[in-house]
């Protein structure tokens, strides 16, 4: 079963496998913080005290993180729904919005 979460500019969707390449993270003093808000310092995390691990891989600068959840956690951020995300292998994506006009994606900022 797949499954796809949107809270705000954050995008996770449900994977088969996480990468072997990729580097586990520990978890900061606020959790697992998966986007910062770039004005108002607000974040999408989930609670450390959660069993879940986060990894992360960098190619030519681009990050990619990815979750292992081993039981229900809850994502929370200080403008959005919270949502609980099932058990599962997860990886974390960015909204983009594409200007046409100057023909290039950005980065939504939420």
């Amino acid at each position: 079963m797949s499954f796809l979460l949107q809270q705000g500019d954050v995008l996770i969707e449900s994977i088969d496998s996480i990468p072997k390449k990729a580097l586990k993270k520990e978890a900061g003093k606020k959790g697992f913080i998966l986007a910062e808000g770039e004005t108002t310092g607000h974040a999408h995390r989930i609670s450390a005290d959660t069993d879940v691990e986060l990894f992360q891989t960098e190619i030519d600068k681009i990050i990619s993180m990815y979750l292992d959840v081993k039981e229900p956690a809850t994502i929370t951020h200080e403008e959005h729904k919270h949502f609980v995300i099932p058990p599962g292998k997860y990886t974390i994506r960015q909204v983009r919005e594409y200007d046409h006009f100057l023909e290039e994606a950005n980065k939504v900022k939420d």
